[in-house]
């Protein structure tokens, strides 16, 4: 009788085990199909946001296209100027106009020009020095501007190129 009360007691046991090891399967198997779903929805949701970045980037890359157009429509009325009836003073101020216009343009778009004055202290995280000379100016100030450099929103783009100042 203990045989069978063993053999039945073991039967018994393995009925409830069996139904929980089915519902763990299909814990598992529903579990498995969530997370291929969030995996697809992250992937989709990915894909927009980057389609999403690209489209920005075009649109603000036309807008800064557009605002230069006038800049180039100018240009190209000055070259288009007879040499033989153009007085070199009125081109010249032309330019000058221009320039003004991209420099304004560029400020709008948060691009800031460096360029230090004779005197300013040299920096060499917005300065690259060129070269050193005999100055008026203290040693190891600028001595003078050999190029402007650009920021862009307090990001430097590109150097000044300066001549430092030596005894």
């Amino acid at each position: 009788m203990s045989e069978d009360t063993i053999n039945t007691d073991a039967t018994d046991s393995n009925i409830p085990a069996a139904g929980e090891i089915e519902n763990l399967r299909a814990e598992k198997n529903a579990l498995f199909e969530k997370l291929a779903r969030a995996q697809a929805d992250f992937q989709n949701a990915r894909k927009r946001l980057e389609a999403d970045l690209e489209a920005r980037v075009q649109y603000q890359l036309a807008k800064l296209i557009e605002s230069q157009l006038p800049l180039i429509d100018n240009l190209e009325r000055a070259v288009a100027i007879d040499p033989a009836k153009a007085d070199p003073a009125v081109l010249l101020k032309g330019v000058q106009l221009v320039h003004d216009q991209w420099l304004d343009l560029l400020k709008r778009f948060g691009v800031e020009s460096i360029a230090p004055k004779p005197g300013e202290n040299f920096d060499p995280h917005i300065h690259q020095a060129v070269m050193h000379e005999p100055s008026e100016q203290p040693a190891g100030s600028v001595s003078r501007t050999a190029q402007t450099g650009y920021s862009l929103n307090g990001k430097l783009v590109r150097s000044a190129l300066v001549v430092v100042a030596k005894e």
